[in-house]
């Protein structure tokens, strides 16, 4: 016989972080993968969470899963209750000591080198948080993580940081430049004599970077015949060192490249141009002035690199954060 709802044997706060998983990455393996738990388990999170609450949550007939009217409306709500158990942590830390004990950062894997020892300096010297725990990814991997706890700030490009609890810091402002072959002598002012040379290495459809590029190639008719695409700048800059593509990226996403001694030529795009920012993001006030500390120091870091590597296109860039005084 089944139990009655009230005898279900459910721990309501586990089930709801696996719901709001699910519902960020609409996907029950990719959740469970990212919260270190079987699919099966998280199934019955969710089947014991929908029981509980006498509602079906997610539509599953739709690929990929979404969110029914009720689980919509447990989504807005669950946002707020794990921030209030974020804060409880966050307190309950500075109680246990003078100063934060770590500060876990998710960073654009394209910077991750370039920043590094930055931020190691900021965080151990001038912070005084005595461990750093940085993770390198794309900005779709820092939303979820933010979302899930898994850090505490995110060094990131992307629109997501609108979303309710969450507060950004700007760093820079960059377009996006033509990326060419060193020994690519051919005209870099049109597109189509280009593309009859060269065939185009990009980020795929299913990075942040790469859905920009197609939409922004889209909006300017152009269909461009493509050879490879990676998740990684660094791939994706290999493939133009073959000297058989070339690419569509912006400084940060080449900043680690060349200062490893990939050379390449850059020129302006040939056609409209597009730009993108990068931000530093964090779920709530609870961290202080340190977010606003860390986008500073990202953007002196940048600042200095691109004028080190790229001093044609150094003023191209804004930098939002580095005129402001530190604290």
């Amino acid at each position: 016989m089944a139990r009655a709802r009230s005898d279900l044997d459910i721990n309501m706060f586990r089930a709801i972080e696996v719901f709001m998983a699910v519902a960020d990455m609409q996907q029950m393996t990719a959740a469970a993968a990212a919260l270190g738990i079987t699919q099966s388990a998280a199934s019955q999170h969710i089947g014991n969470l929908e029981a509980a609450l006498g509602v079906r949550l997610f539509d599953r007939s739709s690929r990929p899963m979404t969110l029914t009217h009720q689980g919509e409306v447990l989504q807005r709500h669950g946002f707020r209750m794990l921030n209030v158990v974020e804060d409880l942590r966050q307190d309950l830390r500075h109680l246990q000591a003078s100063s934060l004990p770590m500060l876990r950062i998710g960073i654009l894997a394209s910077i991750a080198t370039t920043l590094t020892p930055g931020l190691f300096r900021l965080v151990r010297e001038r912070l005084g948080v005595p461990e750093l725990i940085l993770s390198a990814g794309l900005a779709s991997d820092h939303q979820a993580a933010l979302n899930l706890r898994q850090i505490d700030v995110a060094i990131t490009s992307g629109q997501f940081v609108a979303m309710e609890g969450h507060a950004a810091h700007p760093v820079l402002d960059e377009p996006f430049l033509l990326v060419l072959p060193e020994d690519y002598d051919g005209p870099v002012d049109d597109i189509d004599a280009i593309a009859a040379r060269l065939s185009l290495v990009r980020f795929g459809a299913d990075t942040p970077v790469g859905r920009r590029t197609d939409q922004h190639l889209q909006r300017c008719r152009l269909d461009l015949p493509r050879a490879m695409e990676a998740d990684r700048s660094s791939m994706v800059v290999a493939g133009v060192m073959t000297g058989k593509c070339f690419a569509i990226l912006t400084p940060s996403l080449l900043i680690d490249g060349l200062a490893e001694g990939m050379n390449l030529r850059l020129a302006p795009l040939p056609f409209a141009g597009f730009r993108r920012g990068i931000q530093v993001v964090s779920r709530d006030e609870s961290l202080g002035d340190i977010p606003a500390r860390l986008a500073r120091e990202c953007a002196l870091i940048m600042q200095a690199a691109v004028a080190r590597h790229m001093p044609g296109f150094a003023d191209q860039v804004v930098y939002h954060a580095a005129a402001n005084p530190d604290h």
